[in-house]
């Protein structure tokens, strides 16, 4: 590490004003930091980070320099090897205009070997994460989670003592034998206990025969008899943040909570969703289309692997799976963060081998049928890829995903990313033949994003790297991108031309945004301002609401009116001026 890399760092942190989530800085005019270890095991079990010591952030980051340089770099490195498993960090004196700092990279250990601890202490004493500018001590469930992930316990394979082959569907069960006799060859000639034994659906016990945790949540007919809060969660919210009420002071627009096996739980919850959802047109191509606000197949897909992959431990099974739906986004949240060797920017690539915590569930679900002509699941790996491609048909923005060791969530945006903007955008370029991927990727780079392989295919869920890098530099032969760098350094921009070839506004970028620019001074009633604005009611009324207040918008008849017109009034009240 050089010193120009030094002070770029520094730089950005004096603008912050406080360390940040990759770097941390100490003093150490005294020595070596006694809680140093912390912030190492906490990069480790993270992304990874920088630490530079000699630097006072009291002193708004005031290089101060190390009183012994060479003998904190080799207790440094000694407390990196007493780290387990040991972290090979890369560690440099520098000089700074005569004052020597010491900065290494701590890199981020593999998911399967975490934990990273002090080795003469046990895990749950001193395994730490990085969270915004400190460390975090892990709790207790956290850790365990970790753990499992090195050497995975079978808790959906476990027997459920209080349950009997009674509780069991006979209906859903016989489908499901019938569908295997079908699929595997394996089963043929075999008993139904037989089958239901090998797939681990019942197991023996000394008390008997009883269904495998797996076996009830897939086939049972009511599961939260013996495990009640393995069930699902749903919220609508009336505004965009959770503790701001809606304009008639209600918190949730409904609020349920769903029983039953799995597959009952995905259908049921869908049902309800879709119940809060209105369709409106998209951009296909330069085609217009009518949807659901989030297509059912990626409702489907992230309900179920979110019931799939969830935590199962007993630490967990007071936890449910959460569905939060707002006016601008779907959020969907299980116990238990990722499994095995993935992490977030590796969803759905195809570029490590997919794992599951739930092994077991997994292979019966996929044979337990859901609606006609289709299972639960296919237990491919590849739900995340089906969910990035989903959206991307849809014209709508990529969904963010965050890894929180405990939890693990999905949101998807509310919002389509080719709208009639872009549309009426991209038809002044040379996009005929283009992928639908293609054209979200002029999207975005409309907006700013620079593109590489990688972000592409999160984008688009396109899972072929050769297939990318087709597409994108199909894009930059036509001149709509430019790219800078080359093979795996490459980057894409939106080209000059490109922009100047358009005088289309920018898109909105909040509700009050899209609802004021769908108002012009001919009165509208708010109903066509829905259909104007593909956002809901509930949504269009608190954007007026505040467009209002802020003399953005005027009323035209009374408040409570349903003949209630609603027109621009683009001066503000607060910035009106005689003439």
């Amino acid at each position: 590490m050089d010193r120009e890399t030094v002070s770029h760092v520094l730089a950005e942190l004096v603008r912050l004003g406080r360390d940040n989530h990759r770097v941390e800085v100490k003093k150490a005019r005294g020595g070596m930091p006694r809680t140093l270890h912390e912030t190492i095991s906490a990069f480790a079990n993270a992304d990874g980070g920088m630490i530079i010591l000699g630097v006072d952030e009291k002193a708004s980051f005031d290089v101060v320099g190390l009183l012994f340089p060479d003998e904190t770099r080799d207790q440094f490195v000694a407390l990196c090897r007493s780290m387990e498993p040991s972290i090979a960090a890369t560690v440099d004196i520098v000089d700074m205009d005569g004052r020597k700092v010491l900065a290494a990279h701590i890199p981020a250990i593999p998911r399967e070997q975490r934990p990273c601890h002090l080795a003469r202490t046990a895990p749950w004493d001193s395994s730490f994460i990085r969270m915004s500018d400190g460390d975090r001590r892990l709790s207790a469930y956290e850790v365990q989670l970790l753990l499992e992930n090195r050497k995975p316990t079978r808790h959906d394979a476990a027997a459920v003592p209080e349950a009997s082959e009674t509780d069991l569907d006979q209906r859903r069960l016989g489908a499901f034998l019938t569908r295997v006799r079908e699929q595997r060859a394996v089963f043929t000639g075999r008993s139904d206990d037989e089958i239901l034994r090998l797939l681990n659906v019942l197991r023996d016990t000394a008390d008997g025969t009883r269904p495998t945790l797996a076996g009830l949540l897939a086939f049972g007919s009511y599961p939260q008899q013996h495990l009640p809060q393995l069930n699902v969660t749903i919220t609508v919210f009336p505004t965009t943040e959770p503790t701001v009420p809606g304009p008639r002071g209600e918190r949730f627009l409904d609020n349920r909570s769903f029983d039953g096996s799995v597959p009952v739980m995905v259908q049921d919850s869908i049902t309800l969703l879709k119940r809060h959802m209105k369709q409106r047109s998209t951009i296909a191509g330069i085609f217009r289309i009518n949807e659901w606000e989030y297509p059912e197949e990626v409702l489907r897909e992230v309900l179920v692997n979110a019931l799939v992959h969830r935590d199962y431990s007993p630490s967990s099974q007071g936890a449910q799976v959460q569905i939060e739906l707002y006016p601008d986004r779907l959020l969907v949240r299980n116990p238990g963060g990722l499994f095995g060797p993935l992490n977030v920017a590796e969803l759905g690539l195809g570029t490590i081998p997919a794992s599951s915590r739930n092994a077991v569930l997994l292979k019966i679900l996929e044979d337990t049928p859901l609606a006609p002509g289709h299972t639960v699941c296919e237990n491919r790996g590849t739900g995340i890829a089906q969910v990035r491609a989903a959206l991307t048909n849809a014209g709508m923005e990529p969904p963010r995903f965050e890894d929180n060791v405990a939890t693990f969530a999905v949101t998807i945006p509310n919002h389509a990313l080719l709208d009639e903007s872009t549309a009426a955008w991209l038809s002044t370029l040379n996009v005929s033949g283009l992928a639908r991927g293609q054209l979200t990727a002029l999207a975005l780079a409309r907006r700013g994003t620079r593109l590489t392989n990688v972000s592409y295919r999160q984008a688009t869920g396109i899972a072929d790297s050769r297939t990318a890098t087709a597409h994108l530099r199909e894009l930059r032969d036509r001149d709509l991108l430019v790219q800078e760098g080359d093979r795996g350094q490459a980057t894409y921009r939106l080209a000059s031309a490109s922009v100047q070839r358009t005088q289309v506004r920018p898109q909105p970028s909040t509700h009050q945004e899209t609802v004021l620019a769908s108002l012009t001074a001919q009165p509208v009633s708010r109903h066509e301002i829905v259909s104007r604005t593909g956002l809901t009611d509930v949504q269009v009324r608190n954007a007026l609401g505040r467009l209002r207040r802020a003399g953005l918008a005027q009323l035209v008849g009374p408040s409570r009116s349903k003949n209630a017109l609603w027109r621009r009034h683009d001066q503000p009240t607060q910035d009106k001026r005689p003439v």
